[in-house]
C-alpha cells in the first residue's frame, strides 16, 4: 500500500493531473506522473500506477514539487507521440525559428525558478546542472527540424524536476541518504537489466525513483487501466 500523502494541496493538484492524463502510455522512466510495475495478478505482465509524493516531503516542498511536475509534463510530454518521441508545448513552440527557442528557454527558467523556491533553496551544484540542461536544450533546438526532434527527446524540464526529486529525497528521506541509484546493485536483481527497465518506465514496486511512492488506480478511476507491455523484462 502506498504511503499516505499528507499534503492536501499537492495531492489535489496531482489528482487532477492523474485524471487528465490517465490515458497516456508510460514509455520513459522519467515520466513525472506514471510508472509500470509487475502485476501480481497476471504473471509476466505490468500495470500502470501513479507516482505520488511521499509523506516525508514537507507540505511546502511537496506543493512545489507537484507544481513543477505539472509544468514539466505540459512542456515536455502532454501532447502527442511522433517517431517514438513524446511532445509537449515547449517542443511545438520551438518550431518557430529562434523566437520559439527563446520562449522555450524562458519557460524552462520559470520551471527552474519554481524548483528553487523550496525551503532553503537549491544547492549551487543542482542549480548548475539545471542551467546546463537548459543550455543544452536551447543549443540543440537551434538546428532546424532535427534540432526540434532532439529538443523534444532531451526534455530539459523533466530532467530538472528529476534533479529536484533527488535533492528532496536526499534532504528529507528518513534513515537514508537517498533512494537507490539507477545503477546500484540490488540483491537478486541484474543491475544492467534493472537500469534498462527503469529507463523504459518499468519499476519494482518497492524500488521507486527518488521522492516517489507508487499508488494504484482505484477501479473507478481509470477503467481498463492496465497498460499492456508484453512480459515483464528480467
Amino acid at each position: 500500500m502506498a504511503q499516505v500523502v499528507g499534503k492536501y494541496a499537492a495531492q489535489k493538484l496531482l489528482g487532477s493531473q492523474f485524471k487528465q492524463y490517465a490515458d497516456k502510455k508510460v514509455e520513459r522512466g522519467d515520466d513525472p506522473y506514471f510508472a509500470l510495475i509487475p502485476d501480481p495478478k497476471r504473471l509476466g505482465k505490468t500495470k500502470k500506477v501513479k507516482k505520488q509524493i511521499p509523506a516525508y516531503i514537507p507540505d511546502h516542498d511537496a506543493l512545489i514539487l507537484a507544481s513543477a511536475k505539472k509544468s514539466a509534463y505540459r512542456l515536455d510530454m502532454c501532447l502527442f507521440n511522433l517517431f517514438g518521441i513524446r511532445f509537449g508545448w515547449e517542443a511545438v513552440i520551438g518550431i518557430i525559428p529562434f523566437a520559439g527557442d527563446a520562449v522555450g528557454v524562458a519557460m524552462a527558467l520559470l520551471v527552474m525558478q519554481k524548483c528553487a523556491s523550496i525551503e532553503g533553496g537549491l544547492p549551487s551544484s543542482v542549480r548548475t546542472w539545471m542551467l546546463i540542461n537548459i543550455l543544452i536544450d536551447f543549443a540543440v533546438g537551434l538546428v532546424p527540424f532535427i534540432g526540434d526532434l532532439a529538443d523534444a527527446a532531451f526534455k530539459c524540464n523533466t530532467k530538472n524536476v528529476a534533479l529536484l526529486e533527488k535533492h528532496l529525497d536526499q534532504k528529507y528521506r528518513p534513515g537514508a541518504s537517498g533512494a537507490r541509484r539507477e545503477d546500484e546493485r540490488v540483491p537478486g536483481v541484474d543491475r544492467e537489466q534493472r537500469r534498462k527497465n527503469r529507463q523504459s518506465g518499468i519499476f519494482v514496486a518497492d524500488d521507486p525513483p527518488p521522492a516517489t511512492v507508487f499508488e494504484e488506480f482505484s477501479d473507478d478511476e481509470m477503467p481498463g487501466r492496465r497498460q499492456e507491455t508484453g512480459r515483464t523484462r528480467r
